[in-house]
């Protein structure tokens, strides 16, 4: 199954999308937690001079929820399952992602209590669709966890060998895969393609390309304040505020698109301030 640009109105700029905004429950989960330097994540030429990139750090792992009005419970990615605590440190991850977090010294650790499937059961989370920002495992890794009925969304050009090579196991068993057609989206500036997924305007995927070939934020059209997911387009509220860019999965042209996608994601924020924007490996919005 493939979402590409429907019969949804068409809109000039996010303040005519903002005026169709609906009161949807929203949460954020930390489902664990990495520790590593920023040297394998970043581009080192964009961290501040004063900061010393070597020194190992600790970031969640967030998953977000939030419910439509008629799709009821969807998730944007989904973090880890319980394997990281059960079987620590790497969990239910592929040989090709360990030998890449080992020689780069990362780990990955999960407190009791913290996977995907303990929020969805303490919250009464009963996912109809698991939206993702990109294919890297860190946010595919919950997926084994979910229901058989969820459907798994993704953009169409991470739907690729390597992609599948890093996710290994985690889609074994959903059948009910769907595509993301971000091409067939229309420009909203800043933005270079928005595809409004249901048709409504309460979901919005969003173009934001470089740190993997079809990263994907997300906006959350509710009240009383919109909500940007914006995955790994931007490392966390620090890097955002100094100008740190992410790393690439596809050499000098993924930088140059990575920030050219960091870019757009902080003039929107300029544009449209009351936005609150949420990063994958952050507790705190921005």
């Amino acid at each position: 199954m493939q979402i590409s640009n429907g019969l949804g109105k068409k809109y000039r700029n996010w303040r005519d999308v903002f005026k169709v905004s609906r009161q949807m429950e929203f949460r954020a989960f930390n489902t664990g937690s990495i520790a590593s330097s920023l040297k394998p994540y970043t581009q080192q030429e964009s961290i501040p001079n004063n900061f010393d990139s070597s020194q190992i750090l600790s970031s969640p792992v967030m998953m977000f929820y939030f419910k439509h009005p008629k799709k009821g419970d969807i998730l944007i990615d989904s973090g880890f399952d319980k394997s990281f605590h059960d079987n620590p440190p790497f969990g239910n991850l592929s040989s090709f992602v360990i030998d890449f977090l080992n020689s780069n010294n990362a780990r990955y650790t999960q407190k009791k209590d913290e996977d995907l499937l303990f929020h969805l059961k303490k919250h009464k989370i009963h996912p109809s669709h698991t939206f993702l920002t990109h294919m890297h495992p860190d946010h595919t890794a919950g997926i084994p966890a979910l229901p058989s009925l969820c459907r798994i969304c993704y953009g169409k050009g991470e739907n690729s060998s390597h992609y599948k090579r890093m996710t290994g196991d985690h889609l074994k068993g959903k059948k009910d895969i769907c595509l993301i057609d971000i091409d067939s989206g229309d420009a909203i500036p800043p933005f270079n393609k928005a595809l409004d997924i249901f048709g409504d305007g309460t979901f919005w995927a969003l173009s934001t390309p470089g740190h993997t070939k079809d990263h994907l934020a997300y906006l959350i059209n509710t009240v009383p304040t919109p909500i940007l997911i914006a995955g790994d387009a931007e490392l966390n509220k620090w890097g955002m505020e100094n100008c740190v860019f992410m790393n690439t999965d596809y050499g000098y042209k993924g930088k140059l698109e990575v920030q050219a996608s960091a870019k757009i994601i902080r003039k929107f924020h300029s544009m449209y301030p009351q936005v609150q924007i949420w990063f994958s490996h952050d507790e705190a919005s921005f």
